[in-house]
């Protein structure tokens, strides 16, 4: 009898087991729903290792993991200047960089400028180490497409197209000479015709793009979501914007999210696909050190990182002089003002080349040093793009376009903006671009319109970066490095101070 009811209950048992399951996969098949998630980094610029603001790679990757262990739909995308920044990642030219995206499991990247500045052919080297997929549908050498322009993913049976976009800025923010031959079409134009290539093959289409929202960008990515509506998330990078900043700024119907720089941030975007293959929800929050306090870097991760460190930190921490000042060297001020670090740099150059007067942009100044010794990591965190010094010759009456063009872009903050030594002139930003500037005057005296003046500057600007396309062609000498050149002045000085940093 026992025996009976015992297989009677394991029948029972067996009965009730499958009618759960089919209640399960009926709830399952009523929704239907597919979250798909997006972890994002911009604009990170070498900026690996964690710190107080800056999350680095430890904790973007126990971040991502934290994700991944909520939704297995979790995938990490990069939007660009990662390659190139600090000289953490500077020494190999980039290699670093991409070893460690493979350990966090990126799964797409596009080109920021900045990735080209080692030049294309190390890029493409890059790329080949990588086992992230680098796409850009914009970027041709000899009418053919250098990276992979889109890919489509099946994820729980949505069809997922994603498409890379790099900034037509490009041609000139990074050094022209290492991308001779490449061209940047127009990012909408390229847009529409992918959508068009893409027709039919996709539930939900992601643009990866590395065009920005500020008022210098044209276009910028908000442009592109109006004049491409069919785009569903765009993951921005290039103009440092906080997903804050951006919600205000973007009043169309695209989600667009940016996560400002340096890995201040993870961007996280969620899309909810419902089983009609329609998109129900989209959303977006950004993780950083303040909204994550309990956060703990990956221990694999930081290791591999302190190891590259303790190897680079030994050459890197060499005294080299001391300022008794702060030296100004934050985006925001040297892209719209010139700092005295812009003038120390600038003075650098012309003590060097015993040039009339000197060029830095403010976008090749990339940090602040603050008062007390200056170490060689000082001098290549502020300087890291390898960028050397040339002089060449330009008459009076030039002078007026390479200022006009530096000033070309106020208010907004451009990386073209002019920190000048031993030439200085009266500025009105109220006035149309490319009359603003006047009374340009060269030690003090008024510019001859014929004279012919020696100008050092960096060979980026000499070959036409940051739209300095009316040096092109002058260079006539070459120097050492930017950073090499700062340098052997800092030494030079002993102590940089108020007085002392202009030079005589």
């Amino acid at each position: 009898m026992f025996k009976t009811l015992g297989r009677w209950t394991a029948v029972l048992a067996v009965i009730f087991s499958l009618a759960c399951a089919g209640m399960v996969a009926a709830q399952a098949d009523q929704t239907g729903n597919v979250q798909i998630t997006f972890a994002h980094t911009n604009d990170m610029h070498g900026r690996i290792v964690e710190s107080k603001t800056e999350l680095g790679y430890p904790r973007i990757y126990a971040a991502v993991q934290e994700l991944r262990a909520k939704n297995k739909n979790t995938m990490l995308i990069d939007l660009g200047d990662t390659l190139h920044g600090l000289p953490i990642i500077n020494i190999d030219k980039g290699a670093t960089a991409v070893k460690l995206m493979n350990e966090l499991g990126y799964v797409y990247m596009t080109t920021g400028n900045h990735d080209y500045n080692y030049g294309l052919d190390r890029l493409l080297e890059l790329g080949s180490m990588a086992r992230f997929k680098i796409l850009a549908a914009n970027v041709y050498k000899n009418g053919k497409r250098l990276f992979d322009a889109w890919d489509v993913r099946d994820i729980d049976g949505v069809r997922v197209a994603f498409f890379g976009l790099a900034s037509p800025e490009t041609a000139y923010k990074t050094d022209p000479k290492g991308i001779e031959g490449v061209t940047f079409s127009d990012p909408i134009v390229e847009a529409k015709l992918v959508a068009a290539e893409l027709a039919g093959k996709y539930d939900l289409l992601v643009c990866l793009s590395h065009l920005g929202t500020d008022d210098s960008s044209d276009p910028t990515s908000i442009t592109l979501a109006k004049f491409v509506p069919q785009i569903d998330v765009i993951l921005d990078g290039h103009s440092h914007t906080t997903l804050a900043e951006l919600m205000k700024k973007n009043t169309t119907a695209t989600l667009i999210a940016s996560t400002g720089a340096y890995g201040t941030g993870l961007g996280v975007v969620d899309v909810v696909i419902g089983p009609n293959h329609k998109v129900i929800s989209k959303s977006a929050y950004t993780i950083t050190p303040e909204t994550a306090p309990n956060l703990k870097g990956d221990a694999r991760i930081a290791t591999m990182i302190d190891t590259l460190k303790k190897e680079q930190d030994k050459v890197l921490a060499q005294i080299v002089g001391k300022t008794a000042v702060n030296l100004e060297g934050k985006r925001e001020i040297v892209r719209t003002q010139q700092t005295n670090l812009g003038t120390l740099i600038a003075n650098a150059m012309r003590w060097a080349t015993k040039a009339d007067f000197a060029l830095m942009n403010g976008g090749g100044i990339r940090d602040s040093i603050p008062a007390g010794d200056i170490t060689l990591k000082h001098i290549y965190t502020v300087q890291p793009f390898g960028n050397y010094i040339q002089t060449g010759k330009v008459k009076g009456k030039e002078i007026d376009a390479i200022i006009e063009n530096g000033v070309g872009k106020l208010p907004a903050p451009d990386g073209r903006f002019p920190h000048f030594a031993n030439l200085t002139y009266t500025l009105d930003a109220s006035k149309p671009a490319g009359d603003r500037v006047s009374n340009i005057m060269i030690g003090g005296v008024p510019v001859d319109p014929e004279k012919e003046y020696t100008i050092a500057t960096l060979n980026f600007l000499f070959n036409g970066g940051d739209d300095y396309r009316m040096l092109v062609g002058k260079a006539q000498n070459d120097f050492p490095s930017d950073a090499e050149i700062f340098v052997a002045y800092v030494k030079h000085l002993g102590t940089v101070t108020e007085e002392n940093m202009v030079l005589k």
